[in-house]
């Protein structure tokens, strides 16, 4: 009898090992719309989310609960940031010159003021509308995301001056976004004025970063529940 628990344990840790190594080689290499592969951050997410459902199965139901718990722990860490870093894969061909960033299950897309907007303006430039209409396509490939159009400003002039400046932009990025397809219901916007840089505001280069559009990405709830 003790024998053959030895051989289940040895066989559970032995399928344990195997899942893990799966797990990075598939979860972690992705493909990108290029056709290229690249090992992504969605591999520690999948590896983690493993580790976390196995130690949750091994509390209800033993080793063969640890197997089943890790394989549904790592759908817990995979499904969304599989479908985040393939959504930034393609923004990153669409936008070479955006800043673009996955922050956990967010993923950021930063576009200057100065290549969008004249100085003191609210209108988007027509050369500017070309990237806009990019990040569109994008948008509108992934729909099982929301969208927040963020507007940004630097220090000059008073606070209510640039509060007003950066709601005035973000919500005319948000309203070419929808006229190139992306369905209205799944945009807001919102105005930071000053008060969220990136840069110092003492010198050009900083108060020039610090005048943006940041688009701020995040799961639906269609997309979180297939998570769960």
């Amino acid at each position: 009898m003790i024998d053959s628990r030895r051989k289940v344990r040895r066989r559970l840790r032995a399928v344990c090992t195997s899942l893990l190594a799966i797990l990075l080689v598939t979860a972690g290499c992705a493909t990108n719309p290029d056709g290229t592969k690249e090992y992504k951050r969605t591999a520690y997410g999948t590896l983690g989310g493993a580790a976390v459902g196995a130690g949750a199965g091994a509390l209800i139901a033993g080793r063969r609960g640890a197997v089943v718990g890790g394989l549904a722990g790592a759908a817990v860490g995979g499904v969304v940031g599989n479908y985040m870093d393939r959504q930034a894969a393609e923004m990153k061909r669409n936008l070479p010159d955006a800043a673009i960033e996955r922050q956990g299950d967010k993923l950021y897309v930063a576009m200057a003021s100065g290549i969008l907007f004249d100085v003191d303006k609210a209108v988007v430039k027509p050369v500017a509308r070309d990237s806009i209409a990019k990040a569109a396509e994008v948008l509108v490939k992934y729909p099982d995301t929301y969208i927040t159009v963020e507007g940004h400003t630097d220090s000059t002039g008073s606070a209510e001056y640039n509060q007003r400046l950066s709601e005035l932009r973000a919500n005319a990025v948000r309203d070419l976004l929808v006229k190139d397809g992306v369905p209205a219901n799944r945009i807001d916007t919102k105005g930071y004025g000053a008060s969220d840089p990136v840069a110092s505001n003492s010198t050009p280069e900083g108060r020039q970063s610090n005048r943006r559009v940041q688009l701020e990405i995040r799961p639906n709830e269609k997309l979180k529940a297939q998570q769960g």
